[in-house]
């Protein structure tokens, strides 16, 4: 498909960056505009992401990512309880670990490396909030709240589970709460002694577990990355017509009070630890969504990342599957004849890719947080066993995503 094209990208991360990016060297011709809500470069949101090295592997393949992307290499995943007994290590009782081929990076990082890669050409508005979509015979319009309009012939939807784009397409389809929460913050590496760099932990409870693994700091230092999974009492629970987070400075006591209880009851004393190092006004929270978009396209109206398909974190795979969508838009174009055909190409390759993360990572989450096991009464053939069967789906689908 040849033509000079007017493409709209709506919403400027990491999903908005890598589409942006697939337009840009699929179709040199094209112009291209991206639209961010934030004033500015995007600030690092204290959160970290692990991306499978072979899944890595693809999308520096398909010039997505490359060497220059700082992480630390993971070789093991390393699982424990506290069985509460007198005997229990500060780290409690090892269940066992296996082969980990991830490697960790600050989401941060990720974006700022994405957006780097932009050609020139490619216009990046930010403080530009689009808050309605219009489709057209020709594409779509796209209202700003400056009270202009400006008009495409494509528009990518890569603003995320509340996505305005979705809702022009498909309205009232919304994230589903899956009945519990994550805790998310960064710990002081400084005060956590004898924590190995090559490993990701993950440390069950009685009512979810802690995953928790080494990251770059912005300032050359190490912090760890924690995401403490629990369920919590209903008047604890998040409004479930309203999907959102609560970021740092946003968490109530309340909140905060219910983490020092878990972390401080149901925690080997090593990880309550390391979770205090980090300050409260830096603690952020997630509930826990899934969403499945019926399409990824519709028109001339594409969806990329969390706006087409929102999956919980346990399958180690929410921003990967942004790019992963970026990547097979710029395969899909040269070989599409118009923009139609596009589109048709594009949900038929991205929305069963979606679908099966959220799926996996669903299974995952009920089977480690809303049904918790007797985690310290794991020996380690059985948890190896029952993590290969719940981490591996029939299409291939696996921890750290699908391949491209």
């Amino acid at each position: 498909m040849k033509g000079a094209v007017r493409v709209g990208v709506v919403g400027g991360s990491v999903a908005g960056c890598a589409g942006a990016l697939a337009v840009a060297e699929a179709a040199p011709e094209a112009s291209v505009v991206v639209f961010e809500r934030s004033a500015g470069i995007l600030h690092d949101r204290g959160a970290g992401i692990a991306i499978h090295r072979h899944r890595f592997a693809e999308l520096a393949a398909a010039g997505f990512l490359d060497a220059s992307l700082t992480g630390f290499r993971a070789e093991t995943r390393r699982w424990f309880a506290r069985e509460g007994t007198a005997e229990d290590p500060p780290m409690g009782k090892a269940l066992g670990s296996h082969p980990f081929p991830f490697t960790s990076h600050s989401w941060g990082e990720l974006y700022r490396h994405l957006r780097g890669r932009l050609p020139e050409r490619v216009d990046y508005w930010s403080d530009a909030q689009v808050t309605a979509v219009r489709p057209t015979a020709a594409g779509a319009d796209l209202l700003l709240a400056d009270g202009t309009a400006e008009s495409f012939d494509l528009v990518l939807g890569a603003d995320g589970y509340r996505s305005t784009v979705r809702e022009a397409m498909f309205p009232g389809v919304v994230p589903q709460y899956a009945g519990y929460l994550c805790w998310r913050g960064l710990g002081d590496m400084t005060r956590i002694a004898g924590l190995p760099e090559e490993s990701f932990f993950t440390v069950g409870h009685a009512t979810g577990h802690l995953v928790a693994y080494p990251i770059p700091a912005d300032t050359g230092d190490t912090a760890l990355n924690w995401v403490l999974f629990s369920t919590v009492p209903p008047e604890l629970s998040p409004d479930p017509t309203t999907a959102t987070s609560l970021p740092p400075g946003a968490v109530s006591e309340a909140l905060l009070d219910h983490l020092e209880t878990v972390i401080s009851d149901q925690l080997p004393p090593y990880w309550a630890e390391a979770i205090r190092t980090t300050p409260h006004e830096d603690i952020f929270i997630q509930p826990m969504y899934d969403l499945e978009a019926p399409a990824f396209a519709r028109g001339r109206l594409l969806l990329l990342g969390d706006s087409g398909a929102v999956s919980r974190p346990h399958a180690g795979a929410g921003a990967l599957k942004a790019v992963q969508d970026a990547a097979t838009l710029a395969t899909l174009w040269p070989q599409a004849t118009d923009l139609d055909d596009l589109a048709l190409r594009y949900d038929a390759a991205r929305r069963p890719a979606g679908h099966s993360v959220v799926a996996l990572a669903r299974r995952i989450g009920e089977a480690q947080v809303t049904n918790v096991p007797d985690w310290a009464a794991f020996e380690e053939p059985e948890l190896l066993a029952w993590l290969e069967t719940l981490t591996q789906a029939a299409d291939g689908t696996v921890m750290g995503g699908r391949p491209l």
